[in-house]
C-alpha cells in the first residue's frame, strides 16, 4: 500500500504530498529493542517507492510461487541500516 502520492507542478517538479505514518510515536519510560527506530526509516523507504521501483527493474521470480524481488532487498537495506554487517545477521 502506497501511503504518497507524487504531484507535478508546471514546472515539471515532482513534489510528494506529506502523510500520516500508520504509527503513533510516543515517549516511554519501558524497555525497548535498539532497533525500534528502523521502522522510521523503513517507513520513508515506503515512501520513495522504493519497493516499486525494484520489483520493476529486478528480474521476476522464476515460478508463481515465487518472492517478489522487494522481498530479498527491503530486509537486506533494513539490516544494513541497522547495524549489520552480513548476509548471516538477517537470521
Amino acid at each position: 500500500m502506497e501511503l504518497t502520492t507524487t504531484t507535478y507542478h508546471q514546472r515539471g517538479e515532482a513534489m510528494m504530498t506529506q502523510t500520516v505514518l500508520p504509527f503513533k510515536l510516543e515517549v516511554t519510560n519501558e524497555t525497548i529493542t535498539a532497533h525500534a527506530g528502523l521502522v522510521v526509516f523503513g517507513e520513508f523507504v515506503h515512501g520513495l517507492g522504493l519497493n516499486a521501483l525494484v520489483n520493476r527493474n529486478l528480474p521476476k521470480p522464476g515460478s508463481g510461487a515465487g518472492y517478489a524481488p522487494s522481498a530479498f532487498i527491503e530486509p537486506l537495506i533494513l539490516m544494513l541500516h541497522g547495524g549489520g554487517r552480513s548476509l548471516e545477521d538477517l537470521r
